[in-house]
């Protein structure tokens, strides 16, 4: 009998163990209501781009003449994950749009935000200053739909830990020369609910 509630107390006590163990994971994928991603244009400097179904990054011109460099921001909220949690891991997904990448040398860089902007306000002239100490470099695509999984594990981690406030990434082209290139993914406007632009976060409370 004694045998028996030891074994008893001590599968309990497994338990108990793995569940404060266990790896929980979190996934943050707005929609078109709660979704803060935009896109800004050098052309249209003043023009806000956050009813779009795609996120670009472009380097092109208008008419041959006028610079159009395109860029666009993106933040997730996730204030849900306590600031105990020990964070394991952290992903951003990205899904192609079409037509898809085009043009060489379109490597892209994700930069944190350095102040707050406005999803309905924001565009090329007021656009926040992006963080160059600890930009995220990104190779260039090799098929035209690629999707990408971005690590953001450190971004994450800052934010939960209180090191940094939340105020999202800044996605631009290594090189916004010519030659005519670009990226192009579903934005949190997208009509399919699996392709909009998504956040896991991994972590152990």
């Amino acid at each position: 009998m004694k045998f028996l509630k030891a074994t008893i107390l001590f599968s309990i006590m497994l338990f108990c163990s793995c569940n404060k163990d266990k790896t929980i994971k979190a996934v943050f994928q707005p929609d078109e209501v709660m979704g803060k991603d935009v896109v800004i244009s050098e052309a249209y400097e003043t023009r806000n781009y956050s009813h779009l179904e795609r996120l670009h990054l472009l380097s092109i011109s208008v008419q041959d003449t006028i610079d159009n460099d395109s860029r666009f921001l993106i933040r997730f909220g996730f204030a849900s994950i306590p600031q105990t949690a020990k964070i394991d891991s952290a992903f951003i997904y990205l899904k192609a749009i079409e037509p898809g990448h085009f043009g060489e040398k379109n490597s892209f860089y994700i930069q944190r935000s350095k102040s707050v902007w406005i999803n309905k306000d924001v565009n090329w002239e007021n656009q926040p200053e992006g963080e160059e100490s600890d930009q995220i470099l990104i190779d260039a695509p090799t098929d035209k739909m690629q999707p990408y999984k971005i690590d953001v594990t450190n971004y994450v981690k800052n934010v939960v830990n209180k090191t940094y406030p939340n105020y999202g990434y800044i996605f631009r082209l290594e090189s916004e020369e010519k030659p005519y290139k670009g990226i192009r993914f579903c934005s949190s406007n997208h009509v399919d609910v699996d392709s909009r632009p998504k956040l896991e976060v991994f972590y152990k409370e």
